[in-house]
């Protein structure tokens, strides 16, 4: 047998620390949670830490986002827990085309035959699952799955009296997307946002070389959209976003009103998120 060469113990090294990294993140972040009722018609259905929601409606159903491909077993079991069918879910949705998001759609789909909608920038990274992605190339992949549905900005999704509004509020991924709908509780309106992140991961370049042409200006437009967006309810793609286990924990006590209703929230979040893009701007290397 030819001896490797340190390139390739280097590879295999590197590749065996990648995947050692995905397990972690794996374990860490997929723990089972408690389903509960949000509000109105809103219901958490995810982890510990990947926020995925099940909006219901004697229709049908919609769900956003669904974490790693383990996920999926833990999603369904969730809705069955609240009462209601995985078949009765009609649309899938996401915030962004990760791994830790997108990861388990084909299995959802496969379980539930609901349509897989997604914004147009997001779609080559879905139905390749994930690879060539601009930050971390084929690293992070995921099963791969068709598209039912192309989103654009300012698209509706409906089912049944369920409507959800996409914005494309780039950056994290090319086809990051906010979603945005109304519900009712106690009789009044509240404006509910589920926005995607704005985080800059590690390997994204913003200025010289950008990792694609225009993601800086892209940043800064989804900053500035989501800060105008009115947020009665905050509800992010990480528990870490919105305090989820703080929160539900003050909703099982029977706090009134709602501590899920948190107008300043969503604000609070953004200004950090602008903090961190700010400085990643002002301290990227020139070279």
């Amino acid at each position: 047998m030819r001896p490797l060469s340190t390139l390739s113990v280097l590879i295999w090294l590197l590749s065996s620390l990648v995947l050692r990294g995905q397990q972690d993140k794996v374990a860490e972040w997929n723990q089972p949670f408690e389903p509960f009722r949000i509000i109105g018609n809103v219901h958490y259905v995810g982890t510990n830490e990947l926020g995925v929601y099940l909006v219901t409606s004697p229709q049908g159903h919609v769900l956003i986002d669904g974490g790693f491909a383990e996920t999926a077993p833990l999603i369904l079991d969730s809705i069955r827990a609240l009462g209601f069918k995985p078949e009765d879910v009609k649309a899938l949705l996401t915030t962004q085309a990760h791994m830790d998001h997108v990861g388990s759609m084909a299995g959802l789909k496969a379980a539930t035959g609901a349509k897989i909608m997604i914004m147009e920038q997001d779609v080559p990274m879905m139905v390749s699952g994930g690879k060539g992605d601009f930050a971390f190339g084929d690293t992070f992949m995921f099963p791969p799955v068709a598209v039912d549905r192309v989103l654009h900005d300012r698209d509706v999704v409906r089912v049944g009296d369920i409507q959800l509004t996409a914005r494309l509020t780039a950056g994290h991924t090319k086809g990051c997307t906010t979603w945005t709908m109304i519900v009712h509780e106690d009789g009044k309106p509240l404006h509910v946002v589920f926005p995607g992140s704005l985080s800059v991961n590690p390997p994204v370049r913003l200025l010289k070389d950008p990792s694609y042409p225009g993601i800086a200006d892209d940043y800064q437009r989804s900053i500035a959209l989501i800060r105008t967006l009115p947020a009665d309810v905050f509800l992010g793609a990480h528990a870490g976003f919105f305090g989820l286990r703080e929160k539900a924990a003050r909703l099982r006590q029977g706090e009134r009103p709602n501590p899920f209703i948190d107008q300043a929230g969503c604000r609070t979040w953004v200004d950090g998120m602008e903090r961190q893009f700010r400085s990643r701007l002002d301290n990227e290397p020139s070279e």
